[in-house]
């Protein structure tokens, strides 16, 4: 039995070497059946893997409400212009 790579590969040749519209959905159908499976083989195999550590730290300090923020951003204004 051929790898299904190889099947895939294969009727995808098959199917761009026709010539016109000549009976084509015979493989067209085939090519979608195996898609199919190759996509649930897939699923399968990696339906178990890892999944990846997101990298960015979350912040999970509360929002400061905008009348915080609005003092912090004068007095530090205040401090980097001299005044």
């Amino acid at each position: 039995m051929l790898r299904m790579e190889d099947r895939i590969r294969r009727l995808c040749s098959e199917l761009l070497a026709k010539k016109g519209d000549e009976d084509i959905r015979p493989i067209l159908v085939e090519l979608r059946d195996a898609l199919h499976l190759h996509i649930e083989r897939l699923r399968e195999r990696f339906g178990a893997y890892p999944f990846l550590v997101e990298r960015r730290a979350r912040n999970d300090t509360s929002p400061v409400n905008k009348q915080e923020q609005e003092n912090m951003a004068q007095k530090t204004g205040s401090r980097d212009t001299g005044t």
